[in-house]
């Protein structure tokens, strides 16, 4: 620009070379062309390593570990007359490539109502200030298009508490996507991919409800990357700083914090999920009619106290079932616990403490009625009252002959008066 705006002002060639310092080669060559020049990248020059190449390829697929040292005898073997830095330096740019490949990922919307995804977030101690040795842990279901999410908060990682938990955030969301996503828990995979292998309940659950099992693959958290990263905000909003004084008002702060996030608009798709909420739920597939069981069964002897025991607490039966095996099924988000005898449930109770008993008087009534028939016998005379005797009468001797005697021979007879 400064060479044109002089040669505009009147100044010849060789005075502008002389201002610039450029040759008046350049000098002309600027002026006749109407855009500046563009400078691309260089032509690669020719090197030493480049007949060498495919063989490198071969031998890091083979040693996907191997070192510049040893790559650089085997080369030199070969035929190659280079340096080893030439082959450190197209090592080090090879293995750079392959760190940012598998770090680079593809960002992807999902439609309506087919993607959810769900990851828990725990143990926590020291929330409960009632229980400060209790270890909470945090489940969040998340719709992936409308970004809408719900949290739970429960007591254990198991299978029973898992599906509960799913069951819990269908019914919030109003129904079921085509696939879930999630991670490789052990309590739902038994074997990651590429050789996946599902737990024979939780198969049984997605099936129950229509949905496809989709686990990412190990060490891809991007995969799941709308529940990965999203429980951060109990953090930001201080739920995990404060001291709650049950898990029902440590429910309550959670509930509300999604409750927020429902309303706050979205980064991604500038919307709130409350609003896109209400169309994801029309693409959503039905709940059906019967909700899965997440109930693990257990079976359990009945003791000759007419009582089963589980995780260290008694519970009661009806006497009628004493040495029989029935089926005892504990709520894992609740307190309740019923037992089947065959497909009847034969006794509920509300969970009891370890090492304690819990016996229903109905289920043993029957075996004390005996006994307190026999007490209440025992109080009672022993037998029956016999009927009042009737008056006496005078009933006249039969008329005998009796010798009288005097008084004084009975006197005599004994020796005397006394």
């Amino acid at each position: 620009m400064d060479v044109k705006l002089m040669h505009r002002q009147g100044h010849s060639l060789r005075h502008i070379a002389r201002l610039t310092g450029l040759s008046r080669v350049t000098v002309r060559r600027i002026l006749s062309s109407p855009t500046p020049k563009g400078y691309g990248p260089r032509p690669p020059r020719p090197n030493k390593l480049d007949p060498f190449v495919p063989q490198l390829e071969g031998l890091v697929g083979e040693r996907p570990k191997a070192t510049a040292s040893w790559l650089h005898r085997q080369l030199t073997g070969a035929g190659f007359g280079g340096c080893y830095e030439t082959v450190k330096l197209w090592l080090r740019v090879r293995r750079r490539a392959e760190r940012a490949r598998a770090r680079a990922c593809v960002r992807f919307e999902t439609a309506a109502g087919v993607e959810s995804q769900f990851d828990w977030k725990g143990p926590v101690r020291g929330l409960i200030a009632d229980a400060p040795e209790v270890a909470v842990h945090f489940f969040r279901f998340v719709l992936a298009w409308s970004r809408a999410r719900w949290t739970l908060v429960v007591l254990d990682l198991k299978l029973p508490a898992t599906l509960a938990a799913l069951n819990w955030a269908f019914a919030k969301a109003g129904g079921v996507t085509q696939r879930l996503v999630l991670d490789n828990p052990k309590t739902c995979v038994t074997r990651p991919k590429p050789h996946l292998e599902l737990h024979g309940q939780f198969l049984a659950f997605c099936r129950h409800y229509g949905c496809e099992p989709d686990p990412a693959w190990p060490y891809h958290p991007e995969r799941k990357g709308k529940t990965e990263r999203s429980l951060r905000d109990l953090e930001e909003e201080g739920v995990l700083g404060t001291t709650y004084a049950n898990l029902a008002a440590l429910q309550a702060a959670v509930s509300a914090v999604d409750a927020l996030r429902l309303e706050r608009v979205h980064t991604t798709t500038g919307e709130p999920p409350a609003a896109r909420l209400e169309h994801e739920r029309a693409a959503l597939q039905a709940l059906p009619e019967i909700p899965f069981d997440p109930r693990a069964p257990e079976i359990r002897r009945v003791l000759s106290d007419c009582t089963v025991s589980l995780n260290g607490a008694r519970y009661s039966v009806p006497y009628v079932h004493v040495g029989r095996r029935v089926v005892v099924k504990a709520d894992p988000l609740g307190a309740g616990i019923e037992i089947f005898a065959d497909a009847e449930c034969v006794a509920r109770h509300d969970r009891a403490p370890h090492g304690t008993w819990v016996v229903v008087e109905e289920h043993v009534a029957a075996l004390r009625r005996p006994r307190f028939d026999r007490l209440r016998q025992r109080a009672q005379p022993s037998r029956p009252a016999s009927a009042p005797p009737e008056p006496r009468s005078v009933v006249p001797w039969p008329l005998a002959p009796v010798e009288q005697r005097d008084i004084a021979a009975y006197a005599e007879a004994v020796g005397g008066v006394r």
